[in-house]
This record gives structure tokens, C-alpha cells and sequence, in this order.
């Protein structure tokens, strides 16, 4: 019987949705264990243990068992959040606290959300976002840390974007197109992110290993 317990930051945002109901559907874990700001619709699914604190302070998790598998979907916009600086410290600070605590922990995989582009030196603040916290994460001293790094989202979100709307209209021609070196840039149904979480936790090999658009699809297929 399977005893391993898996916990996630993010449940409810476009890729979380997904990934929730997947892992309680699954054989993989006992046990999953959801970390909100506020109460979420997957507390009567079937394995699921709730928990509604505040991310900011992670020190007070109220968690006795042992988890083995963490993984972070969580992620927001800056007009969403109201600022640069609240932006980053959801994209940013809080996958690196929660790499930390799986660190601390001693959760053997930590698996997360990034974006194509990522790059701590980018003039874009939210490349530039991304790109800090994969630093933070690969220093966090996980024992085995994955960074997905999806093209756009295609899938449902709770807020409207412009951008990645007109960007999915446009890959949607020229996708199928779009081979070899091109096809991490096609976009990426976020149940294929989900999969591909759930495929990286159970490879869980030692190191940090940035995966990129075209694994991804791969991964989840």
C-alpha cells in the first residue's frame, strides 16, 4: 500500500485545478495535502487534507506527517496583484520558502512552475521573476528539484489575459508548424503541465533539472 504524501501550493490556479484531482485519482499518494489562502473545492476529494494559512509564513505549517513530494503551481500577474513588488513575492518568494521548507522537511522531490524565457537578467520584470526564483529554488538544497518551464497556457483561467489570449489564437495556426526546435514554443494545454509534474515527481533522480517546453509535452502526452 502506498504511503507517500504529497502537498501543493496552488491548487486552485489554471495548472493546480488539474493537478489535484489528478493526484488523488492516482496511486502515487495516500495522502495530499493542500496549502490555501482561503478554502478550495478539492476538500471533499478523495485522500485530500486542507489547510488554510497564510504562504507568507510557512513556519506554522500545521503538517504531522512526513511529505515526500511537494509541488508549487502557485503564480499570479502584476496587475493581478497590484504591484511589482507583490507579484514577485508570489512568484518568486514564496516557490523559494516553500523549496526551503521541502529542503528542511527532508521531502525527496520538489516540483515547480517557471515559464519559457525564464532569466534572472532579463529586462522583463516577469522573466526576470521567474529567472530569480529558479535561482532560489536550485539553491534550496532540495534533493530533487524540478523546474517546468511551459510555453503559454492553453486551459481555464479565473482572470482574463489579453496577451496569452492573442498568443493561443496565433499558435493554434501555426502549432502544428511549429517542429524540431520550435515546438517548445507551441502552447501547452495545462492538463499536459499537470501529467508532467506528476511524471517528474516519479523520476524524482537527484539534482536540479530544468525542463523545457517540448519535455513538457512530452512528459504529459
Amino acid at each position: 500500500m502506498v504511503e507517500k504524501t504529497a502537498l501543493i501550493v496552488g491548487a486552485t490556479g489554471a495548472i493546480g485545478r488539474k493537478l489535484t484531482p489528478l493526484l488523488s485519482s492516482s496511486g502515487d499518494y495516500a495522502k495530499i495535502i493542500i496549502l490555501h489562502r482561503r478554502a478550495t473545492p478539492f476538500a471533499s476529494l478523495a485522500k485530500v487534507e486542507e489547510h488554510v494559512i497564510d504562504l507568507e509564513s510557512l513556519s506554522g505549517v500545521p503538517i504531522s506527517d512526513p511529505v515526500q513530494t511537494v509541488f508549487c503551481c502557485i503564480g499570479t500577474t502584476q496587475k493581478k496583484a497590484g504591484s511589482t513588488q507583490a507579484f514577485q513575492r508570489v512568484d518568486r518568494d514564496i516557490p523559494i520558502a516553500l523549496a526551503k521548507w521541502a529542503a528542511a522537511q527532508d521531502a525527496g522531490a520538489f516540483v515547480t512552475i517557471s515559464s519559457l524565457g525564464a532569466d534572472a537578467h532579463s529586462k522583463s520584470v516577469y522573466m526576470r521573476t521567474k529567472g530569480e526564483m529558479e535561482q532560489g529554488v536550485a539553491q534550496a538544497d532540495v534533493r530533487s528539484a524540478y523546474i517546468l518551464r511551459p510555453s503559454l497556457l492553453k486551459g481555464e483561467r479565473d482572470e482574463f489575459r489579453l496577451a496569452e489570449r492573442v498568443g493561443n489564437r496565433a499558435l493554434a495556426v501555426i502549432g502544428p508548424l511549429m517542429v524540431g526546435r520550435l515546438k517548445k514554443y507551441r502552447a501547452v494545454p495545462t492538463e499536459t503541465v499537470a501529467k508532467a509534474m506528476l511524471a517528474c515527481a516519479r523520476q524524482s533522480e537527484p539534482g536540479v533539472h530544468i525542463v523545457e517546453s517540448d519535455a513538457i509535452q512530452d512528459l504529459g502526452a
